[in-house]
């Protein structure tokens, strides 16, 4: 079949629409996917770490209402805010390459 310029363009364009879309749909069904497992993974480190009783020790800046094992759900909460860094990061990455390569 033959097409015009103008319906050649117009077809061109709707392919690329329905690309770009589905991989929009695919970044945020991965995106998704993601953020839930480190969800997951996060409060299953708070669980972990949640059993510990508080001491009545007192200290510095009111940290005697924590307990001594406090540390490792902070430490799993900033693991979990660089993990998510990392992504983002590299789906950006990703993402600005593949408009390179579009526009080539």
């Amino acid at each position: 079949m033959k097409y015009s310029k103008e319906d050649a363009l117009k077809e061109i364009r709707r392919r690329a629409g329905i690309i770009r879309n589905n991989h929009e749909k695919k970044t945020t069904r991965i995106l998704t996917i993601t953020a839930s497992l480190t969800l997951i993974a996060l409060l299953g480190l708070i669980g972990a770490f949640s059993g510990s009783k508080v001491y009545a020790t007192q200290s510095e800046y009111g940290a005697f209402i924590l307990s001594a094992e406090t540390g490792g759900i902070m430490l799993a909460a900033v693991l979990g805010f660089v993990l998510g860094v990392v992504v983002t990061l590299l789906i950006k990455r990703k993402k600005d390459s593949d408009k390179k390569q579009a526009n080539l």
